[in-house]
């Protein structure tokens, strides 16, 4: 971790092998607190195997608390019955002292998730970004009057806060929770958040700047577990009666367990779960070099380990031989290493158990498909501690394979061959997902077919997750990638409640 983390997030420290290590504790109803049992455990690099940060190990009884507080803070606090003016001032303050903290953020996620620090950057810098534009979003929201369709009556459409949220966030990109933070806060919600075991840091300096800029004791709660226990506290959180929505960003296997857990007092569900994601490239496409640099780049930024790295590539038959050519020389220009140096391009993958799965999917597909470069892990002296996996590449993949259907989680892309457009449709709607695609052609029929055909819930033309333009358009899926939207007024929908109030007038 880093020192320049204030100390009240970071109590205390221990001396091990690797130096002085900071402590993290929970943060549960404005103070920092162990774990009830005393367990901690230890997040190592999976850069350098070095510990990175102590952890409280929590269990049932803390989440319990953690509720507790929150369920107090939303039934009994100022924060729901606070001017919008208020939240969004807040809100505002704390986008300010994320921008004033950006380097230690992304230091911690970088040392945490293993990936480039100029990529934790953005992260961090957009998130500074969804604060104001819900901070902006909250003061202008109206709620809805229903005047003259009777002479002695009106109605009132009126939205308020959903209640006590629960959020179970992603590991690989922790600042990602402000898509439900900051429109749960901005709606007048209260909150108790599980980081992912692996990258808890981030997090936890987020629910401090929170506080710090003023957010009430109870409204934003954070609990942290090893693996073992993750599972655990994260059923107890989704199953509470006490919590009024759940939401959880990861696998759909496990977003399958939220919404069993959440079915008890039948809570509101928001999903973003997983996808493979297919890129379509056109004989007509207006740069082959620019789709195979997108292509290349997708795959892997976060080393692949993304809902949204656009794995399965789809290229008409007639420009596959040059495009594939464009793609190596990408590929080939990958810098894999340090993620705290600048020049690195692609980190490790976040533990062992994800290096080994990958590693297996792999050899599995050697048998069915064409392996064009890659396939094994990098035989570098300085990279023999991490978790590193060598950009792959396959050609000539079934679409039925299993490295075709499921998600890899690593910097592997599947090369098919289309010659139609209908083609090249039937084969991207042909999985379970339905998170984004995109596709690269200069016939505006041929863009608004795919788009409007494709079972995805984000379609980029001529570009792939440029996340620099139409930033705050709603995010989500279809089929088994998700339920609800994040960004966007949709975004702030989602924590928000629909209450008719009907009034008479002249009785």
């Amino acid at each position: 971790m880093t020192d320049a983390i204030a100390d009240k997030v970071r109590p205390e420290s221990v001396d091990v092998d690797s130096g002085t290590v900071p402590v993290a504790h929970n943060f549960v109803d404005g103070e920092w607190v162990s774990a009830i049992s005393g367990k901690t455990y230890k997040r190592l690099s999976p850069y350098d195997q070095n510990i990175v940060g102590i952890y409280q190990d929590s269990d049932i009884a803390d989440a319990e608390n953690a509720i507790d507080a929150a369920r107090k803070a939303f039934d009994f606090g100022p924060w729901p019955r606070a001017a919008a003016a208020e939240r969004a001032a807040v809100l505002k303050r704390a986008a300010g002292l994320l921008r004033q903290r950006s380097d230690v953020l992304a230091t911690i996620m970088t040392k945490e998730v293993g990936q480039p620090k100029r990529e934790q950057l953005k992260f961090v810098m957009g998130a500074a970004d969804t604060l104001e534009y819900y901070a902006n979003l909250v003061v202008t929201r109206r709620d809805e009057a229903v005047y003259g369709q009777h002479p002695d009556a009106m109605g009132i459409v009126a939205k308020e806060p959903v209640g006590v949220v629960g959020s179970l966030t992603a590991w690989n990109t922790p600042l990602s929770v402000t898509h439900k933070a900051c429109p749960a806060l901005a709606a007048g919600c209260t909150l108790v958040v599980k980081p992912g075991h692996q990258s808890p840091g981030a997090l936890m300096l987020f629910a401090d700047i929170l506080h710090e800029a003023g957010l009430p004791k109870g409204v934003f709660n954070v609990v942290t577990s090893a693996i073992d226990n993750g599972a655990v506290v994260g059923q107890a959180i989704a199953g509470s009666e006490k919590v009024d929505m759940v939401t959880f960003t990861g696998s759909s296997a496990t977003g399958k367990a939220v919404m069993r857990a959440a079915a008890g007092n039948l809570k509101r569900v928001k999903l973003e779960l997983g996808g493979k994601s297919p890129q379509v490239i056109f004989a007509d496409a207006p740069s082959l070099e620019a789709a195979a640099a997108s292509v290349a780049k997708g795959i892997v930024r976060l080393a692949g380990q993304s809902c949204q790295a656009g794995s399965r590539v789809l290229v008409q038959r007639s420009v596959k031989e040059e495009f594939v050519e464009r793609l190596l020389k990408h590929i080939a220009a990958t810098k894999l290493g340090d993620p705290m140096v600048e020049g690195t391009t692609c980190g490790p993958l976040v533990n062992e158990a994800q290096l080994r799965r990958v590693e297996s999917l792999v050899n599995e597909s050697k048998d069915v498909a064409k392996l064009l470069v890659g396939g094994k892990r990098p035989l570098r002296e300085d990279l023999e501690k991490g978790f590193f996996f060598e950009p792959t590449v396959f050609d000539d993949v079934p679409p039925t394979a299993r490295i075709a259907q499921e998600e890899v989680f690593g910097p592997v892309l599947s090369i098919m061959t289309f010659d139609e457009v209908e083609e090249a449709i039937e084969i991207a709607n042909q999985t379970i997902y339905g998170l984004v695609a995109g596709c690269w052609t200069q016939d505006l029929k041929t863009a608004m077919l795919f788009a409007r055909r494709v079972r995805a819930g984000m379609v980029w033309v001529n570009g792939f997750r440029d996340d620099s333009i139409l930033k705050y358009m709603p995010v989500g899926g279809f089929k088994q990638s998700g339920i609800g939207r994040e960004m966007g007024p949709e975004g702030l929908d989602e924590f928000l409640e629909v209450k008719s109030i009907m009034i008479r007038y002249n009785n």
